[in-house]
């Protein structure tokens, strides 16, 4: 047993693979978490910023509902996202 717990190259770069995969993973969620709660708090602190945002997104819901409906009158291409 003692021979298969010995360090080795194959099992230095497995450990490095995977430890830094997994860190990329949970760190790059953590981030997009966080970020998307600072993103929230900011945004709700300024109403004239979520006025402005909310404007926007309803703006371009609008836009997209519209290019869906002039596809769907010429019947090209599928419908939906």
């Amino acid at each position: 047993m003692t021979p298969m717990l010995r360090p080795s190259t194959l099992g230095d770069i497995a450990t490095y693979l995977f430890f830094s995969a997994g860190g990329i993973f949970a760190f790059g969620e953590l981030g997009a978490l966080v970020g998307s709660f600072s993103a929230s708090r900011t945004v709700s602190k300024d109403p004239a910023s979520r006025q402005r945002i909310e404007t926007a997104f309803r703006r371009f819901r609008a836009d997209v509902l519209r290019r869906e409906a002039e596809r769907m009158e010429k019947g090209t291409g599928a419908v939906g996202f």
